[in-house]
């Protein structure tokens, strides 16, 4: 009986998270399902901890690299990323599986800067600020967030935790048409400095050329920029949502749980 009871209740959780406008929407026992495999994955492997350290130790080498070798007259800058780059946001991913979240929830949690860094982050930005390298944080928060992020950053200790060294998605002055593409705040940073390094969590954290997945998942674009990887892009794990879901789902948001199931598995490669 007491089985029965339990299993009603995890079926009867509705909610996930979408993170291309981080906020919540009403999910399924299917994305419940996989939340709970990827956030228990990210909270809890050694392996999660010990490949941002990587990320950020070969960030530091390159780092050094483009110090030495710099002739340029502008100054350095790193971009990064803010959610699962800089930031930890897995606790909200709990919610999204104990809980009935509503849709004002990402905004409850960002809202209370409450977020700690992630292994090897800070000690990576103190790094850069000690060479003289500014840290620029580019990510795709609502300008209503600006605030509680400067905040988390400034809590955590984060350098550069500065309205000017901020861009939210609102930013939509340096937007290239896509309100989710960080381009044109990408471009707003070279302006005036030279970029040696990219670090985040996702493919369109480095350059609009990922932001097509259309071919190949969009390992096509991977694959003719492979060098780049580890030079000057620095990717990040994060098994728990992203731009990497959409084409497998082909772009069809009304696919039932069902659907999506099946679309998975035919997929799936035995070879």
């Amino acid at each position: 009986m007491k089985s029965k009871i339990f299993y009603s209740i995890i079926i009867s959780v509705l909610f996930t998270s979408c993170r291309s406008i981080q906020k919540t929407e009403l999910s399924s026992g299917f994305q419940q399902d996989k939340l709970l495999v990827s956030v228990s994955w990210y909270q809890h492997a050694g392996e999660m901890e010990a490949l941002y350290y990587q990320g950020f130790n070969i960030a530091r080498l390159r780092l050094d690299e483009s110090v030495t070798a710099n002739t340029n007259n502008k100054p350095l800058a790193v971009v990064v990323d803010i959610d699962e780059t800089m930031l930890n946001n897995s606790p909200f991913e709990t919610t999204l599986i104990t809980n009935e979240d509503k849709l004002s929830g990402w905004y409850n949690w960002t809202s209370k800067a409450k977020a700690k860094a992630l292994p090897g982050a800070l000690e990576f930005a103190k790094y850069a600020q000690e060479k003289h390298v500014e840290i620029f944080y580019i990510t795709n928060r609502d300008d209503n967030e600006r605030a509680s992020t400067l905040k988390n950053l400034e809590t955590e200790g984060f350098p550069f935790a500065t309205d000017d060294h901020l861009f939210t998605k609102s930013d939509l002055s340096y937007s290239t048409g896509n309100t989710s593409s960080k381009e044109g705040r990408r471009t707003k940073v070279s302006e005036k400095h030279e970029i040696i390094l990219l670090i985040g969590d996702n493919l369109n954290d480095f350059s609009e050329i990922f932001e097509d997945r259309k071919i190949n998942d969009g390992k096509e674009a991977v694959d003719k920029n492979r060098e780049m990887f580890g030079k000057k892009f620095i990717i990040l794990p994060n098994p728990m949502y992203g731009a990497w879901e959409k084409p497998l789902y082909e772009y069809r948001d009304s696919l039932t749980d069902n659907e999506k199931t099946r679309l998975l598995k035919s997929k799936l490669k035995t070879e």
